[in-house]
């Protein structure tokens, strides 16, 4: 069976990102869909697709069996990027998975990463601490992509992994006035040396810098389906008796508006 596999959009969105020619390693193959697809359409000569569970693996096998692609793709039994060797790849995708999970994958696996490894990302919930995580870590969004496919709506992160000297990060996490402090440099060596500091907003970190700076026309629908649901259920909490907790949660929620609010405003500048 050496057909063209079928894939979803979003994994086409995020096979369309990387690098062509780069040697790729799939963080939680599943199926080994997007490395099938991956290798057919030119993109990859070398794919590792990874799974901790060995079912799966099972099953990818077979896919990559029957496409006739077991040249070229190896299924690797590991948990996240522990099976990969620093230098096997050039480029990592890690989709399907939530925030906090795919943050510990990249924690555990960080050693693993070359300067300037791409890394394609696609985490499902805790958006805004995953990109957070990301900025901290060094990891640079390059640009990021969302879509809605049978109801849901997807983000899709392009990133590079950098050099200490490249990494972006969130004003309120990292005070740039207390790092890269040695007195030890020259003048030029301190320029030459300090890292770029790039500062979110809390409606970046939430909603995605590159999408709000592109007017994501997705993203616009997304952002006024969330403001509704939370008036819906700020409206709720409003007729539920006003303990300390469901005003607690008012205040919450009417954080999230505002951020939500700013969002919009912000997408509907010229």
């Amino acid at each position: 069976m050496n057909n063209i596999i079928n894939i979803s959009e979003r994994l086409k969105c995020a096979a369309s990102l990387v690098n062509k020619g780069a040697r790729v390693a799939d963080i939680g193959t599943d199926h080994a869909y997007l490395p099938i697809y991956l290798v057919q359409n030119g993109i990859s000569n070398k794919v590792y697709a990874c799974d901790v569970r060995k079912e799966p693996l099972r099953r990818a096998q077979l896919h990559i069996d029957e496409y006739g692609l077991s040249d070229k793709i190896t299924t690797q039994l590991c948990d996240g990027l522990k099976g990969i060797n620093k230098g096997d790849v050039d480029t990592v995708t890690i989709c399907g998975m939530g925030g906090k999970l795919m943050k510990s994958i990249l924690q555990a696996g960080i050693d693993k990463l070359g300067y300037n490894t791409q890394l394609v990302l696609s985490a499902q919930s805790e958006l805004r601490d995953f990109r957070a995580y990301l900025l901290e870590a060094g990891i640079d969004i390059k640009s990021e992509h969302i879509l809605l496919e049978d109801g849901k709506y997807y983000f899709i992160f392009d990133c590079v992994y950098n050099t200490p000297y490249e990494q972006h990060f969130n004003k309120n996490v990292v005070n740039a006035d207390d790092i890269y402090k040695n007195d030890n440099q020259n003048n030029n060596e301190k320029n030459n040396n300090e890292k770029k500091i790039t500062a979110y907003t809390e409606e970046e970190l939430r909603y995605g810098k590159y999408l709000l700076d592109n007017k994501s026309e997705v993203l616009y629908e997304y952002l006024n389906k969330e403001l509704m649901s939370c008036n819906n259920i700020r409206d709720n909490l409003l007729n539920k008796e006003q303990s300390v907790s469901v005003k607690n949660r008012i205040k919450a929620i009417d954080e999230d508006i505002a951020v939500i609010n700013k969002a919009l405003g912000r997408w509907k500048e010229q």
